[in-house]
């Protein structure tokens, strides 16, 4: 399942703009009782995204929440670098 979404970023700084970002998340299920959450930037998956879009882009990243047998939920967050 995959939801488009719009999200404003802002920084405690007068000095950086607010940012807008449209992203997809998508969500499914990785396993017994382990669920993977994950947001891609709209723009980067068209070949030509308008310049509406363009105003922030987000890098891919998401999580992974597992169910742990003492009623908690172990969260291990997914980043993801370009190199320079």
């Amino acid at each position: 399942m995959y939801v488009q979404m719009y999200a404003e970023l802002q920084v405690l700084s007068p000095l950086v703009q607010t940012r807008e970002v449209y992203f997809v998340r998508y969500c499914k299920q990785a396993g017994d009782k382990v669920w993977a959450v994950v947001d891609v930037s709209v723009d980067s998956l068209r070949d030509n995204p308008p310049p509406s879009l363009l105003r922030c882009r987000r890098r891919p990243s998401g999580c992974l929440i597992q169910d742990m047998p003492n009623g908690y939920s172990q969260v291990k967050l997914l980043f993801f670098f370009l190199p320079f």
